[in-house]
């Protein structure tokens, strides 16, 4: 029913939480689920081509978390989140042309919605069919500007990936306002997409890759829920009782401190939920994670009771 245009999820907190990054991920390529047919054979997939929005209160990440899982980045650039306000005290408002409240205005919207629906999307395909040859190249140059103009030049791939959904959005409205479908001025309909794409991009966390800052917010939570708890100093002589031994600390250069964290609770605790190689190179790249001389990600260590043994080396200052 939605092929080529446009899915509302609404209520979307009704779904199972288990199921909600699935559903993301389902939604956004465009194909369901093999199932068989009644003599055994895969019956062929759905398939569709759209673009989708929530228009719940909660978001994936949120209703994710309810079931205990996280969400990857892959799922939340396919479901992007924008806060539902426009910054100008209305809510999703940003002016309410000549109505008392923003309540009034949404009314207003919704009762003329129901009066006056589909010519404009009807005229809107035939200008589409009637100028399709033309199009393709416009919109392609027109999506490149966009995405470049709005994205810094050190961007991820991600927020990339991304800001090309908002241009295509953007170049739409803009196609409409050029065949008089919609009243507005020339670059009203940029203006809005690039104004979501930024409220998307600050709450995404900024221009860099979010498995990477997802894993640096886990690392530093790590040690400043633990550093206290479960490390042993390397220094003290007589034997100390650490609860779920994670490792030891030492002093550092320049006064600040080690963690010598044991390969168990690196995997177990540091990476939980993502790729070990990913964890190491993201930490190494950053400095937290020291490597060895020779560039391995550990070093070997002699500790107390357990000899020579390989550990995980984080500088506390970066953490």
């Amino acid at each position: 029913m939605h092929n080529d245009g446009l899915l509302i999820l609404d209520e979307i907190s009704q779904i199972d939480p288990a199921a909600a990054g699935d559903a993301a991920y389902m939604l956004a390529n465009g194909q369901g689920k093999v199932r068989a047919q009644r003599n055994g054979l895969a019956r062929a997939p759905q398939r569709w081509r759209l673009l989708f929005l929530s228009a719940g209160e909660e978001s994936l990440t949120a209703i994710m978390s309810r079931a205990g899982k996280r969400a990857s980045a892959g799922q939340e650039i396919r479901l992007a989140d924008i806060e539902a306000d426009a910054g100008a005290g209305m809510g999703v408002f940003e002016h309410l042309h000549g109505r008392q409240s923003p309540a009034a205005f949404a009314g207003a919207i919704k009762s003329e919605s129901d009066r006056k629906h589909g010519a404009v999307g009807i005229a809107w395909l035939e200008h589409l069919a009637s100028n399709r040859s033309e199009l393709v190249t416009c919109m392609v140059e027109s999506i490149n500007n966009f995405v470049t103009d709005v994205t810094p030049h050190d961007a991820a791939g991600q927020v990339d990936r991304v800001a090309r959904r908002f241009a295509l959005a953007a170049v739409a409205g803009e196609l409409a306002t050029h065949y008089g479908l919609t009243g507005w001025p020339t670059g009203e309909a940029t203006r809005g997409a690039q104004d979501c794409f930024c409220a998307w991009l600050e709450a995404f966390g900024g221009n860099g890759n979010r498995e990477g800052r997802a894993i640096v917010d886990q690392t530093r939570a790590f040690f400043e829920k633990h550093g206290a708890s479960r490390f042993e100093d390397l220094r003290a002589n007589d034997e100390q009782r650490v609860h779920n031994r994670a490792g030891f600390f030492r002093s550092g250069e320049n006064g600040s401190r080690e963690f010598l964290v044991l390969p168990d609770a690196f995997r177990s605790d540091i990476c939980q939920g993502f790729n070990e190689k990913t964890v190491k190179r993201v930490l190494i790249d950053l400095g937290l994670l020291l490597p060895s001389k020779d560039g391995q990600p550990s070093q070997n260590t002699r500790l107390p009771g357990l000899g020579s043994t390989k550990v995980y080396v984080f500088r506390y200052d970066n953490a």
